[in-house]
């Protein structure tokens, strides 16, 4: 297991006098942060890589990278072991794979293509002050978050203003359990992984707490859609794909991308930068899974662009990733080495077509960095760092989470999930396995605002549903530019008869979705809508991951993981059905007590 540290925060001499203590009755600020009631902005970050070894490898026959042997069969001679074997390094008679999470199950590790990391940003300001950390990982469970943040509590830091965000890649170690070898019952969770990813995310958040400097902050939003090469032709743009809108291939009806691009840039006094905070919304799986390297896919291009451009050292935090949001599969501009547009002879865009490689991550990382850069256009002073959450218990009643429960693949021990009559519906309803806690939180940065989930959110619970007719009336929708798998066949079925079905008479129910198309039954509104601030910005997987987070209204209780599930593939994802509803009485609970 490797923890190597890659940009250690910087700690100025001067600053010593500020961590230690300046009144005997007063003790010093926890882990050695900089808090002054002085009106002055401070921030320390720092960034480690945390790439597994991969110690055993095996042999792809089949060249379709996934392990298509057995567990126990180093040879691969055995029946039903399809002649690949593996590297029994350490003699233990199994094979120690580095599985990677996303995609297909039995997908092990042969190589790194680029590192994962974890890093962390702590920002202070009149005594306020928010550690974030990002990590280049699927989504860490609520246990793992709890360790940190009790471990990090121990020290003196107030718990609840500590924010731990996945990048979701699909590239990275599996954190989960769900991406080892299901045929066996094995987890995707690699021991010396895991056995260090928190003591990593608190060694990280000590060099960025001790390297604290002052920063002038400046920061903005942009959207992908925006720029005309990013949409199709029926969203008013020139990208040859029809689908397109603001470079993204949302793969579930109807097309309402989370396109926003946020990005905060420090600066040194002198002026140089410091630190970035970026975030966008998108699967981190545009290198697609024909391959077995470890990769943080183009959240590490993004940052990479940025660092190279300015300096400083980037984080990356993920925004709405459901529904399914993600630029794999996109039609994008193609960019040259350097991050300029190729254009044909006549000065025309030229075309990156199915964006499912590594060129493809390369592409939208720098795409999203360049459109972060562009937002940078607010230097307004900050007058808050405020941190509020609200907290909840999610219900466990989706078959996939409760086998990964009950087989021990999931990473979450049973300890961790509540049993008792504290979980609403316990002991007495026979789908519910238990519930697990999480909460939203709402990061005050300036100007900004972070709203976040402990999942996947659809785009359309963040920024509320386009007004537009073919939302309300489906004998529309086979011929509108969002809903590109609508049939006629259901154009007069009611959803409410196809919520636990596949087939209402000739209407295939598994690609109908609700009418209205609505995000709830009760007329609440969309999480942006209830935000303060002027950038309000999705803050994906946060201190928890449940899966998919589907609008409840729009969710199939049929499908599962035994099931086709047509266009409700999220919904084999999902904790429960109830996810969004929970979320957004949270979100109102928090607001009104504004």
């Amino acid at each position: 297991m490797n923890a190597k540290p890659i940009l250690l925060a910087l700690v100025l001499p001067l600053a010593a006098a500020c961590h230690g203590k300046t009144d005997d009755s007063v003790a010093p600020p926890p882990l050695g942060m900089i808090l002054k009631n002085d009106n002055q902005l401070y921030a320390g970050v720092a960034k480690m890589e945390i790439t597994p070894d991969i110690i055993e490898t095996y042999t792809d026959t089949n060249g379709n990278n996934q392990f298509d042997g057995c567990n126990t069969d180093p040879s691969g001679s055995r029946d039903g072991c399809n002649n690949e074997g593996y590297d029994d390094v350490n003699g233990n008679g199994h094979f120690d794979g580095v599985w990677m999470a996303g995609y297909q199950s039995h997908r092990a590790a042969m190589g790194v293509h680029d590192p994962i990391t974890t890093g962390a940003l702590v920002l202070s300001l009149n005594n306020d002050y928010v550690i974030i950390v990002g990590i280049d990982v699927l989504g860490l469970l609520e246990n793992r978050t709890r360790d940190v943040r009790d471990a990090l509590e121990a020290e003196g830091v107030d718990r609840d203003h500590i924010i731990i965000s996945s990048s979701h890649a699909h590239s990275a170690p599996d954190v989960v359990g769900l991406w080892g070898l299901d045929t066996e019952d094995i987890t995707g969770t690699y021991p010396p992984f895991m056995d260090a990813i928190e003591g990593n995310i608190e060694d990280v958040v000590h060099l960025a707490a001790e390297g604290m400097v002052p920063v002038t902050p400046t920061e903005g939003l942009v959207h992908m859609s925006d720029d005309p090469t990013m949409n199709g032709v029926p969203f008013g743009g020139v990208n040859p794909n029809p689908k397109m809108l603001g470079g993204i291939n949302d793969i579930r009806d109807p097309i309402i991308p989370a396109d926003g691009v946020w990005e905060l840039a420090l600066n040194n006094a002198d002026g140089t930068r410091y630190a970035s905070l970026l975030s966008s919304s998108g699967h981190p799986e545009v290198s697609g899974s024909d391959h077995s390297l470890l990769s943080a896919d183009f959240v590490g291009y993004a940052r990479d662009y940025i660092d190279t451009k300015n300096g400083g050292t980037t984080l990356y935090v993920s925004g709405a990733l459901g529904g399914m949001q993600s630029a794999s599969g996109s039609t994008l501009p193609a960019i040259d080495d350097a991050g300029a547009r190729v254009l044909d002879a006549d000065g025309n865009p030229t075309w990156l077509v199915d964006a499912d490689s590594w060129e493809g991550a390369r592409t939208w990382g720098t795409l999203v960095a360049q459109a972060g850069e562009s937002a940078l256009t607010d230097s307004t002073p900050w007058d808050a760092i405020k941190v509020r959450n609200e907290q909840f218990l999610i219900p466990v009643n989706n078959i996939s989470f409760k086998i990964a429960f009950e087989t021990g693949m999931l990473d979450t021990p049973n300890e961790y999930v509540i049993r008792d009559s504290s979980c609403p519906g316990y002991g007495t309803d026979n789908s519910l396995f238990g519930c697990v806690p999480a909460a939203i939180w709402e990061v005050t940065l300036g100007p900004s605002v972070l709203g976040s989930a402990p999942g996947e959110l659809m785009p359309e619970l963040f920024y509320g549903v386009p007004d537009e007719p073919a939302m309300q009336d489906a004998s529309l929708r086979p011929t509108d530019k969002r809903w590109v798998q609508a049939s006629d066949a259901c154009a007069t079925t009611d959803y409410a008869d196809c919520v636990d079905t596949y087939q209402v008479g000739d209407c295939d129910c598994l690609y109908h979705h609700a009418t209205p198309y609505r995000i709830s039954d009760d007329g609440t509104g969309s999480i942006e809508s209830m935000l303060p601030g002027t950038y309000k910005v999705p803050l994906g997987i946060t201190n928890a991951y449940c899966g998919y987070i589907v609008p409840e209204p729009d969710f199939n209780t049929y499908v599962s993981v035994f099931t086709d599930n047509g266009d409700h593939y999220e919904e084999t994802n999902s904790c429960s059905k109830d996810f969004a509803t929970i979320i957004q009485d949270a979100w109102m609970t928090l607001e009104s007590t504004n």
